[in-house]
């Protein structure tokens, strides 16, 4: 799917204080979905949590088809303080983790920002990519009470949510596991005609497997 493609969701139809998870095979536009949810705080504030790439280039992503300087964006990056020989350091809007396994550090980093909007009455969304990697450094309970406490912290904030989860026939009980703590789940697939996505336990999209 290209920059710029429609996609079936209704983004602002995600009632706030909800989270959805956003699960499918690899490659198949699942941070694409992610950033249109985010991107449909209507107050233009996110926070965005990526375990795959640093936290300047997830953020140019979000961006690339959004007015900046209409958007707050705070950000939480669990790649840079481990691939850099440097020392990175944090901002005012860049806080970093040792790794996608800490999970304690991004729960303090974005309970800080969370707090920062809902002082300045600011309805934000939070898009986390992915949850795939934190699993790779933490075990299934773990993921599963960060989650659970994230979840619920958008929840009484009145903000919402967007995770993404790679699927795999090895993964099966993550996302059985996982899927409980969502309000609803926007499941991926890649069919010949490319990837197809259909929602289940939400009005913002379709719940029949639907083209983007």
């Amino acid at each position: 799917m290209s920059d710029g493609t429609e996609t079936p969701l209704d983004p602002g139809g995600l009632p706030t204080g909800e989270s959805v998870l956003i699960a499918g095979p690899a490659m198949t536009g699942k941070r694409r979905l992610l950033f249109d949810l985010v991107g449909a705080s209507r107050d233009r504030a996110a926070i965005l949590i990526s375990t795959k790439s640093d936290a300047e280039r997830f953020r140019e992503g979000f961006l690339s088809e959004r007015k900046s300087d209409d958007w707050a964006v705070r950000s939480i990056d669990c790649v840079a303080r481990s691939r850099s020989m440097r020392q990175v350091r944090d901002t005012a809007e860049i806080k970093h983790v040792s790794s996608a396994g800490d999970l304690t550090g991004v729960g303090i980093a974005a309970s800080g920002f969370m707090r920062e909007f809902y002082h300045a009455d600011r309805a934000a969304r939070i898009g986390l990519h992915s949850l795939s990697t934190m699993l790779m450094y933490a075990d299934l309970r773990r993921v599963y009470q960060f989650v659970h406490v994230l979840t619920g912290r958008i929840d009484s904030s009145g903000f919402a949510g967007a995770f993404t989860l790679d699927t795999t026939t090895r993964n099966s009980e993550s996302l059985d596991v996982l899927t409980q703590v969502f309000d609803a789940l926007v499941e991926v697939r890649d069919e010949e005609n490319g990837p197809e996505l259909r929602v289940r336990g939400g009005d913002f999209g379709p719940r029949a497997w639907t083209e983007f």
